[in-house]
């Protein structure tokens, strides 16, 4: 499977983004740090294997908007599809996948799992998948657990490590039984313990069961004595409680009486809501910020005014704009005059040589000294040296052949001439121009008038409606005199009440003269604001609109002096601009379709001319030869021996000199042609340039120059333009908005009026004072309620309180504490009595509940029972984890045997490119659980002892030969690096590009991120196809060009491979091979030889074939599978799953189990 192309609607940072035709070996993606690379990585596994919930709390809804999802184009051998992925349905949807093929046919994700070849996330991330987190991961580890994780990936790293499920094995096996018992003691060991102790304790326990039944006699008796003694204590309890209530209540009692007398004095008064400062104190708050916010807003609307005046536009570029247009949509016709002109002086100069060549050949052949002399030689001459008759015979029927052919072509150039005149016969009438050119330019001149003419008439209509809305604005400067009667009543109104108030202290008014005279006070102020505020408004729309017709003026006379430039060169007056230019357009098209019909005149004049001239040389000819043949070659000078037939030939060649000089002759005029129009238009650029003022730095800056410097200019005024009206609409709504401010601002102070009738007060410090006592009565209210709760509380229910009342009246209130000692001596002496009696009868009943209350003989047996449970539980869990841990151990060592010594070689060789030949090859021991790396001089180092950069190369080649060992399997899926090489230095990086380039050009594709840019430089030197990620925000993407791939001719497949039969090999007893290896010191004592001596152990017998050093030191041989080898030229088989299948039951089984016993 090959990636071609990515598309992201809408993930993370990115939005639109569009990353084209990959390339199926390396690409190489650069960027800054927080550029998106580690979003376009998580994008891509989105598409291929869904939106997990991380992805979507990390990149879901998309930063900038779009729909969150997006396309990978996706070509997989025959298959060529796009796999697209949205996941906009809810939180929990991982994103529905259609993949749609070129054919245009739309389908689920079966496509797209065929190409994964059912590869999960989790076996992509641990294989296909290498990034900076796992180089780090593997810098931070210890030497130890560095090569232990090294080992594991040579074992495999698909869903679950074969190497991690044995190791956890044997920790579950040690935790069950171990002959360690310095530290904690393995579950079986202390199970056994255990037992030994319950059975002891329950031994003990049977000899104590026989004691509590003396004592119940005695408990009886005491019994019916303290019930009594209890009656007593009850009744004496609550007298006593009462009188000790009411001394306790005498304080409050009479504060409370205080507050009452107090709360009288304050009543008749007009209540207020427990809200109404909060409420006066918010409406002070938002007034106050309205005026704020409105003061902001008429700041804003000054600069932007003074900003649309600094814009700084020039009025001459924006007259000119449809000009400067013109003129750029001609430019390419102006390129192609230049062209045109060099290559008609090429052809003439080609002609000239020509005919100056014919000229040498023909005087060469004569026998002539110089050239220049054959055109002195008449034809008269040349027939006359006609030796014999037949030549005279034949030079006569040339004669009538010639004139024949004249005929006929004169006949066809008068038709053709007559069909073109009838054709432009109503152009000649109107007085158009006969040259297509002219013609063409006269349509475009009309075309240009008619949209002058229509841009006019539209700034006339946007003149007359600027006029009319002028006349409305200066109306509008005076108040209409309805709106100026109502407020001027509203200011009167005002002023009297403010008088009467004033002036009438007593006014019949009564408690609402005040009130009165602040309506007056509102009155009078909102007739003033309101009057301002509109005459305002009305000046400044007057002013603006003045300056628009002021504006629209000035671009009215541009566009009427253009009109009457354009009147002035256009040929045609009589009629309308619209009849006038289709006119011209009938005529261009009939010059048009007479064009083919003139090149075929012109060609026909010019072969008639031609004829005519060969019928009057031929005629002169035939005459000379019957002149005197002798006189007339001793006249001319030829050579006497001059062959009668070569002068033929040269008679027949010299008509050719003429037909090439017309030609030479044509192609002059027609450059001449392109150049004087090629002039014109360079004229009107420069023109243009001046009239619009335009600053040229240097003289020598072509023309074309100055038309895009036009162009450019014009762009600029264009946005200059559209900024200031954007400015004017910026400054409309923010005085609209700053009128909604102003407006609220008066409704804020109708409310705070409102609020101080309601109060029946005259002003805020009135309103305030009223509030203040409101507040000070409802504090006593609070001190009286909470001095109430207070006797409430003590009272509680031990009585009511009227029955206090009496007690607590004035004229007995005083003898409570005398009442209080009496009652307290007589409870002392009842409960003294009551105290020993109970104490009497509490020791008798704890030696009865003592004696009850021993179960310790019924919980150790329980308990007993549970540990010998236990114990044959942890016996077979141990057995169960020892058959299991020798099967693994029986795979392991087939996986080492017949496909790790593969993947270790293909390994072997990708660290010796890596490391240049230092590190040739990597290998493990049989039954030992390392690796070993061997250098160029035969030295085998263990994985702790390299350095952190060959540990990293030593990673990154396992992982590319897991890569090769999925591909050979059918399994061909792209490979991302994340920064891979960033610890490398300049050398290894260089070294370690190449290799990955070499291993893409094996049919792996690989997308390499990284944010160091000379990585990025060091793969486009290697011709990978670099790109640079575009910023985010908007800007442009600056790709670098991408490097078209050479058509690859494959190489013809390898033959398949016969099978070769294995050779029997000897087997030998148990031998053990000593290898050179590191010293790791255990942590915990290895389980003794003597564990199979337990009754619960199985013994297990393991049969060892005897390897020799030359075996493992020599290389590693591609072996043939049992199951399939692997060729180019079939189809890729999927290994056996049975094995396991049967593994991952037994792991289940055994989990399940340990399950059940711990519940147990």
């Amino acid at each position: 499977m090959k990636i071609t192309d990515l598309e992201i609607d809408g993930f993370g940072v990115w939005h639109d983004l569009k990353l084209n035709n990959l390339s199926q070996r390396v690409t190489a993606f650069y960027g800054a740090n927080e550029a998106g690379k580690t979003t376009v990585m998580h994008f891509v596994r989105s598409v291929l294997y869904g939106v997990s919930s991380k992805r979507r709390a990390r990149y879901l809804p998309p930063i900038d908007g779009g729909r969150a999802g997006g396309t990978l184009g996706i070509t997989d051998t025959d298959d060529v599809f796009r796999a697209s992925r949205y996941a906009d349905r809810g939180d929990e949807d991982v994103g529905r996948v259609i993949c749609k093929t070129p054919d245009g046919t739309e389908g689920g994700d079966r496509l797209l799992r065929e190409s994964l070849a059912d590869i999960d996330e989790k076996t992509y991330n641990n294989v296909f998948a290498i990034g900076l987190r796992e180089i780090q991961e593997l810098g931070t580890l210890s030497d130890t657990h560095a090569a232990q994780w090294l080992y594991r990936l040579t074992s495999g790293l698909d869903r679950v490590s074969l190497y991690d499920v044995i190791q956890e094995l044997r920790q579950t096996r040690r935790s069950l039984l171990s002959a360690n018992k310095s530290k904690n003691p393995s579950k079986i060991i202390k199970l056994t313990t255990k037992r030994d102790k319950l059975r002891s304790e329950i031994d003990r326990l049977t000899q104590q069961n026989r004691q509590w039944s003396q004592m119940a006699v005695k408990v009886s008796e005491l019994d019916g004595q303290i019930d009594a003694a209890t009656d007593k204590v009850r009744d004496c309890e609550r007298r006593a409680r009462t009188i000790e209530i009411a001394v306790g209540l005498k304080e409050n009692w009479r504060r409370r009486e205080k507050y009452n007398d107090q709360l009288a004095a304050f009543s008749g008064r007009v209540n207020l809501a427990d809200d109404a400062l909060d409420r006066l104190d918010a409406l002070t708050s938002k007034t106050e910020q309205h005026q704020r916010q409105a003061d902001i807003l008429q700041g804003q609307r000054h600069q932007l005014r003074d900003e649309s005046e600094r814009l700084g536009i020039n009025e001459a570029i924006v007259r000119n704009c449809c000009r400067i247009d013109a003129l750029g949509e001609q430019r390419d016709w102006l390129e192609s005059l230049g062209r045109q002109i060099d290559d008609l002086e090429k052809q003439a100069e080609q002609y000239e040589g020509r005919v100056k060549n014919e000229q040498q050949r023909l005087s060469d052949t004569l026998g002539m000294s110089r050239g220049s002399s054959l055109r002195e030689i008449s034809e008269e001459d040349l027939e006359s040296l006609q030796p014999q008759i037949e030549s005279i015979r034949v030079i006569q029927k040339k004669y009538e052949a010639a004139q024949r052919h004249m005929e006929n072509l004169t006949a066809n150039e008068q038709s053709l001439r007559t069909q073109i005149e009838s054709a432009i016969v109503g152009g000649e009438q109107h007085g158009l121009p006969m040259d297509l050119q002219e013609a063409s330019d006269l349509v475009a001149k009309l075309r240009k008038r008619l949209q002058v003419e229509q841009r006019l008439e539209q700034a006339r209509q946007h003149e007359q409606e600027l006029e009319h809305q002028g006349q409305e604005l200066l109306d509008d400067q005076v108040l209409p005199l309805a709106t100026f009667n109502w407020l001027l009543a509203s200011f009167v109104i005002g002023a009297l009440f403010i008088s009467i108030r004033v002036l009438v202290p007593e006014s019949p008014f009564g408690k609402f003269g005040g009130l009165l005279a602040l309506l007056g006070v509102a009155g009078g102020f909102f007739s003033w604001v309101f009057k301002f505020f509109t005459e305002e408004a009305a000046a400044d729309k007057l002013d603006q609109c003045q300056r628009q017709m002021e504006v629209l003026t000035r671009q009215i006379a541009d566009t009427e002096a253009e009109k009457e430039q354009l009147d002035a060169e256009l040929p045609l007056t009589d009629g309308s601009v619209v009849l006038r230019m289709q006119a011209a357009e009938r005529h261009l098209e009939e010059l048009e379709s007479v064009l083919p019909v003139e090149a075929q005149r012109k060609v026909a004049g010019n072969e008639a001319a031609e004829a005519e001239t060969r019928v009057r040389q031929t005629k002169r000819e035939l005459d000379g030869v019957l002149a005197n043949w002798k006189s007339t070659v001793t006249a001319m000078g030829l050579p006497e021996s001059l062959d009668p037939q070569q002068l033929m030939k040269v008679t027949d060649r010299y008509s050719q000199l003429s037909e090439l000089e017309s030609r030479a002759r044509y192609r002059r005029e027609d450059a001449a042609a392109r150049a004087r129009e090629h002039a014109s238009l360079l004229r009107r650029i420069d023109e243009i340039s001046e009239e619009v003022g335009l600053e040229v730095l240097s003289e020598d800056v072509d023309s074309l120059s100055r038309l895009d410097s036009l162009m450019g200019a014009r762009r600029k005024q264009l946005a200059a333009v559209e900024q200031r009206e954007q400015l004017r609409e910026r400054a409309k709504e923010l005085k609209a908005e700053e009128g909604k401010h102003r407006r609220t601002i008066v409704g804020l102070k109708r409310r705070k009026t409102a609020l101080f009738q309601s109060a029946d007060c005259a002003d805020e410090q009135e309103f305030r004072r009223l509030a203040a006592e409101q507040e000070k009565a409802a504090e006593l209210k609070r001190k009286r309620d909470a001095i109430s709760r207070e006797i409430t509380a003590a009272i509680g229910r031990h009585d009511t309180e009227d029955s206090f009342a009496t007690m607590l009246a004035p004229d007995s209130i005083g003898r409570l504490d005398q009442s209080w000692e009496e009652m307290t001596a007589e409870l002392d002496t009842l409960q003294e009595e009551l105290t020993e009696l109970s104490e009497q009868r509490g020791a008798l009943k704890r030696e009865q509940d003592e004696l009850a209350k021993d179960q310790s003989l019924a919980e150790c047996q329980l308990d007993l029972s549970l540990v010998e449970h236990k114990l044959a539980a942890a016996r077979q869990s141990w057995r169960e984890h020892a058959a299991v841990n020798r099967i693994l151990e029986r795979i392991r060592a087939q996986y080492e045997t017949e496909h790790q010594p593969e993947t270790l070689a293909e390994a072997s060789k990708y660290m010796s490119e890596l490391t240049g030949g230092q590190y040739n090859r990597i290998w493990t021991p049989l039954a030992n659980d390392i690796l070993l790396v061997e250098t160029n001089e035969g030295e085998s180092l263990p994985v702790d002892v390299l350095s952190r950069g060959t540990r990293e190369q030593l990673f990154l080649s396992v992982r590319m030969a897991l890569v090769a060992n999925f591909a050979r399997r059918g399994v061909n899926l792209p490979m991302v690096l994340d920064d891979v090489l960033v610890n490398f230095d300049a050398i290894r990086a260089k070294r370690a590009a190449e290799v990955l380039c070499e291993f893409a050009a094996g049919g792996h594709q690989l997308l390499i991120f990284t944010c160091h840019e000379h990585m990025w430089e060091m793969f486009k030197s290697l011709d990978a196809d670099c790109r640079r990620l575009p910023t985010r925000r908007g800007q442009p993407e600056v790709i670098a060009p991408v490097i078209e791939e050479v058509e690859v001719i494959e190489a013809p497949k390898p033959k398949r491979k016969k099978r070769r039969k294995p050779k029997t090999e000897p087997v030998v007893e148990e031998v053990v091979v000593e290898v050179e290896e590191p010293v790791y010191e255990e942590a915990e004592a290895e389980e003794p030889d003597n564990l199979y001596e337990y009754p619960f152990v199985e013994r297990l017998v393991e049969e060892r074939v005897e390897v020799t050093r030359e075996d493992y030191e020599t290389e590693v041989l591609p072996r043939t599978s049992e199951f399939h080898e692997y060729t180019f030229d079939i189809e890729p088989v999927e290994e056996p799953r049975e094995q396991d299948n049967a593994l991952a039951y037994i792991i289940n089984d055994e989990r399940s189990s340990d399950r059940r016993y711990r519940q147990a």
